[in-house]
């Protein structure tokens, strides 16, 4: 339903403590800001983007295919399936236990970048998710 006057002031103050709070953790440790919110909300398992990082991962994996293997200690030659790469991706995940959701969600910004000209349709799309991003932060 909708939420009353009182519950929307009280929300807003307190907003504005957790703003304060946030804005002091960037200058305190130099991080940026969505750094800073991403590693709050992880720490108290309450990550919920919408982002599917097991599909961000398979793009990933067909990129760097071979040092991904390694990385899993499999054999270069080994034929690919979802439990292989289900093991690269724990690899993936244990050796940047804090960074691995960030440097995927850059790796497919810079890949939806550089690929190739996209539809109206698909424009509209990647603004519509980039304003969520923008506006979350």
């Amino acid at each position: 339903g909708q939420r009353s006057e009182d519950a929307n002031a009280a929300m807003e103050k307190q907003f504005d403590l957790i703003d304060c709070a946030i804005n002091e953790l960037v200058v305190l440790t130099g991080m940026p800001t969505q750094q800073v919110l991403n590693l709050f909300l992880k720490s108290r398992g309450r990550v919920n983007n919408g982002t599917n990082h097991w599909n961000i991962y398979g793009q990933y994996f067909k990129a760097h295919r071979l040092r991904e293997l390694q990385r899993a200690g499999k054999d270069a030659n080994i034929i690919i399936t979802s439990t292989i790469q289900g093991e690269c991706y724990r690899s993936f995940q244990d050796a940047y236990p804090e960074d691995w959701q960030d440097i995927l969600n850059t790796f497919d910004e810079t890949r939806i970048a550089s690929g190739p000209p996209l539809t109206v349709a698909q424009r509209s799309q990647e603004f519509t998710r980039l304003t969520k991003k923008v506006t979350s932060m």
